[in-house]
Parts: structure tokens; sequence; C-alpha cells
């Protein structure tokens, strides 16, 4: 029962590889009917820009999948929280965290935990999490034990062709955090409406080019889609912004807002992740959750977090 509980909540969080693009997607020309460029001006240096061109680097890229590996890899320090909400909004518990992740020769990570401050009831007498959102938090970015890590993303899917389901659904978990946009596979009536530019769900979504300079210092293409007005019941993704770096298409950062509820399972989850790029490298600096979920036979979470990550160590 564990199992299925933890695959029901990996499953709503889950997204594969790539970022905006899937086999059954649209081609860029027909998308490009859809955007709206009313606050759209093209800059100095932004002569050959071009809609069609645009959308299909938005669809092949990695840049964003690309920072979460980074994350895994460069040695950083990080200071975190996170809260447990009640039916009335309030803070039932809290826990704050300043970490610091290694990585030895052999490219194997793992977190030292240098200070930890907790209220309210996180874990049970026995030690164990009381909340799964909170035992897959800690799985994911405080893992004690050394884990071999790639920056890769190639290698790392083939291998995971050989592990368990529950090693699966945790590193599909994972990609949660840097991979809205594409089909899950295998997840009853949520899988195919993930798939913002499919031909089954691009009719269903608004898109928008703007101009944007991120920290008032990087000028910046910005590229967001929203559920069009009466089309909330077909779509998971209500709304997602991505801000592209106009030199270089690096993703800056995402912000993303996913709800949906049926009677098997009810979820409303809001994103929010900044980057920066250190040595050529990109690198998440701020990580910020707020997701509540309702799955069966599991009380339902109401659970935020965030991370501050700083002092990456880039090789």
């Amino acid at each position: 029962m564990k199992i299925m509980k933890y695959w029901l909540i990996c499953s709503l969080i889950t997204f594969s590889l790539n970022i905006y693009g899937q086999e059954s997607r649209r081609d860029s020309a027909s998308i490009a009917q859809f955007v709206n460029l009313d606050a759209f001006e093209i800059s100095a240096g932004m002569g050959d820009f071009d809609v069609d061109d645009f959308i299909n680097q938005v669809q092949k890229d990695t840049t964003f999948y690309q920072a979460f590996l980074n994350l895994k890899y460069f040695p950083h320090r990080c200071e975190s929280w996170m809260e447990v909400h009640d039916k009335d909004e309030e803070v039932a518990a809290r826990l704050e965290r300043e970490s610091i992740q290694y990585r030895d020769e052999e490219n194997r990570r793992w977190v030292e935990i240098k200070e930890e401050k907790s209220k309210g009831k996180i874990k049970k007498k026995n030690g164990e999490w009381k909340y799964l959102t909170a035992e897959i938090y800690d799985d994911v970015f405080f893992p004690t034990q050394k884990e071999k890590v790639s920056r890769d993303y190639k290698t790392r899917n083939q291998s995971l062709e050989h592990s368990s389901k529950m090693e699966k659904h945790k590193a599909q978990l994972k990609k949660m955090l840097f991979n809205p946009g594409q089909e899950i596979e295998n997840v009853p009536f949520i899988g195919d409406r993930m798939a913002i530019f499919s031909e089954e769900m691009v009719e269903y979504y608004e898109f928008r080019i703007f101009n944007f300079d991120w920290k008032d210092s990087i000028p910046c293409i910005g590229f967001s889609i929203s559920t069009k007005e009466g089309e909330e019941d077909n779509t998971v993704i209500k709304s997602m912004t991505s801000y592209f770096d106009e030199s270089t298409y690096a993703v800056m950062g995402r912000d993303y807002y996913l709800e949906y509820r049926t009677l098997l399972f009810d979820f409303d989850i809001h994103m929010n992740v900044e980057n920066i790029v250190t040595d050529g490298e990109i690198l998440p600096v701020l990580i910020q959750y707020d997701g509540w979920w309702d799955i069966p036979f599991k009380k339902p979470e109401n659970i935020a977090f965030e991370l501050k990550n700083s002092d990456y160590q880039v090789d």
C-alpha cells in the first residue's frame, strides 16, 4: 500500500526528460498561429528572430533539466525550510536546515546537514516521516548516503532501465521540478493532458511571447502558456512562464501552476525555480514549492518548501 501511495504522489508531479517536447507535438509553424506577440518587440541583436524557430527551440530545450542535473552534481551550500499547513492554512510544523552537498572522485554525491531546527510533529515516534511529501522532499534533496550522479541525462535515463519500480518513481518525481510539459506514461486520467504541445492539447491554451529583463540585468524572451477560459476541466498545467536568455536561450527561471480534481485524487501545485549561470554552467539558486494533494487512503497534505542554493563549486 505504501508503494501505491508513493506511486500516486510521484505520478502527480512526474514529467519526462524534455520539458516541452513530445513525439505527438505539433510543428512549430502551426503552434505559432496561437502565439500572442502584442507585448513583444525585437530588440538590437535580434533582427533575425523568427517565431517558428523560437517555438522549435522551446520544444527542444534541455537547459532547465540540465540545471537539475547540475544541482545534484556540483557541491554547494543550501539553506532550506519546509512547512506543513493545517486545514486553516496555519503552520502545524516547520523544518529548517543548513546543509552542504559533496561529491567524491567517483562522482558520488551526499549531503551533510550542518544545522537543523524543527517544531511541530514532522516525524513519527519510530523516526519515519509523518508526511509523504516530507519523505519525498528529504529523499530528493538531502541524500545522506552516497549515490552516483551524472550530468548526462541520457546516461542517467539509461541507468534507470534496470532499476526497481520504486527507484524509477523516485527518479520521475525528481524530474518533476524541472520538466513540465510532456505526457506522463501509464498515469490514468492525467498522462496525455500534460502534453501541452500535442495535437489534442494545444488548442486549450493561449501562448504569449514578451520581453523581460531577468533580475533587471539579463535581457530575456518570456514565453507563457495559460489555459483558455472555459477549458479548465481539460488541462492539468494551468499556467507556465519561462524566461529564456536572449543570447543563449538558457532558461533563467520558470514558474508554473498545476491543478486537477477527480474522484481518484486532487492536487493543486505551484512551483517556482530560478537559475544562474556560473562558469558556463546553469545552476538552480532558488526552488519554491507550494502544494496540496489528496489521494485515497491518505490524509490530505498541504506543504510548502523553499531551497536557496549557493557557493557552487564548478570544476
